[in-house]
This record gives structure tokens, sequence and C-alpha cells, in this order.
């Protein structure tokens, strides 16, 4: 599974993904992962992402063409970045964990 990030284009006041445009996304075959006011977290199968964006390897932070009928709801689609764990703990004292 490929993780995505996508910027919606209209912000909400509700925490709860719009119906419609999760139908939209799910319709493209998007599994929707999570979602907040202003973005959505969206896994697609390899296959599937080759079929919409073509068979180029993923890359982070990669921006993607907007399939026409997610253009009024999204308006950024990217990779998302893997996190890695730290093998050990920084010894300064501002370091974010």
């Amino acid at each position: 599974m490929i993780k995505l990030q996508l910027l919606l284009r209209r912000p909400s006041t509700d925490i709860a993904l719009d119906p419609l445009v999760r139908a939209a996304l799910e319709q493209l075959g998007f599994a929707v992962t999570g979602a907040g006011r202003a973005t959505v977290s969206a896994e697609l199968t390899e296959e599937r992402f080759a079929q919409l964006f073509g068979p180029a390897a993923p890359a982070a932070n990669l921006t993607l063409p907007l399939p026409a009928s997610l253009a009024d709801a999204i308006s950024l689609i990217t990779i998302a970045p893997r996190h890695s764990a730290l093998r050990h703990t920084p010894r300064v004292h501002h370091a974010a964990i």
C-alpha cells in the first residue's frame, strides 16, 4: 500500500470528512485512513496507484496530478513521508522526540 496525504480545497469546521468527498475518494480506490479539518490520509494499492498516476516509483513529497473527479474537493495530493525511528536518543536538551 502507498500512503498518501491529501489537502482539502475547502477546510471544514467539522472534523468528520464530508461523505461526498469520502465517496469520491473510495470510488477511485483510495482507502481513507484518517481525516481532519484540512487534510485526509489515505492509501492506494500499488496497482491502483499505477493506474491513476503512472508506473513511476513513488517518492516522498512527490506532488501527484489531481484526478478530474477530485479537483473540486482536493487541492493537493502527495506521497506521505516515511518516518524512521531514532537508533539513539539525542543528548541535546532542545531535541524533539
